[in-house]
């Protein structure tokens, strides 16, 4: 009786390879670890469920890609090409897509200063009145925010547009002969 190595063995090197890809998640995961260890030696007392706060404050706000490829998959190439990838389970192909594109998604309504100001002033609320599981949250959701921005630097060279406005982009209409 053989097991079925080979079959384990690529399964295994396909895992590496969506997750070598997603590294952009996990250095999210990571910032938003750090900050729960922060507050934890700034407070000098631990609490399991921070740890799972902070990782869910800043995995959060790329809830909203998910919503845009939803609701534009049929107006939007980028979407378009998403939602196909994601029901023909092209895994590989669809890690790669969004790692090399989800820069050029400028049509996000929360990735702005105003929502990360927001999120500041609510992270101050929250640490005035104690409400500790709050700043956790809110905290690694800045950190979400403060990393993508310096990724554009790093990544474009550049801010992508969407940080300077408030909403999606108004794009111009496209004129007809």
């Amino acid at each position: 009786m053989k097991l079925p190595l080979v079959r384990t063995r690529a399964k295994v090197r396909g895992l590496g390879f969506i997750l070598w890809h997603s590294r952009h998640e996990l250095v999210h995961i990571l910032l938003g670890l750090v900050w729960a260890w922060y507050l934890r030696e700034v407070w000098q007392q631990f609490n399991p469920r921070w740890i799972w706060t902070a990782v869910f404050g800043s995995l959060l706000p790329d809830v909203e890609h998910i919503i845009y490829f939803i609701v534009n998959h049929s107006k939007d190439e980028y979407a378009k090409l998403v939602v196909i990838s994601l029901r023909q389970r092209q895994w590989r192909f669809l890690t790669m897509y969004v790692e090399k594109g989800h820069k050029n998604n400028t049509n996000l309504r929360f990735h702005n200063f105003y929502i990360l100001s927001f999120l500041f002033i609510l992270t101050t609320f929250a640490l005035f009145i104690d409400k500790n599981a709050w700043v956790v949250l809110f905290g690694a959701m800045i950190t979400h925010y403060l990393y993508d921005i310096f990724d554009d630097y790093l990544t474009l060279g550049y801010l992508n547009t969407n940080w300077r406005r408030w909403g999606r982009s108004r794009k111009p209409a496209v004129e007809k002969d």
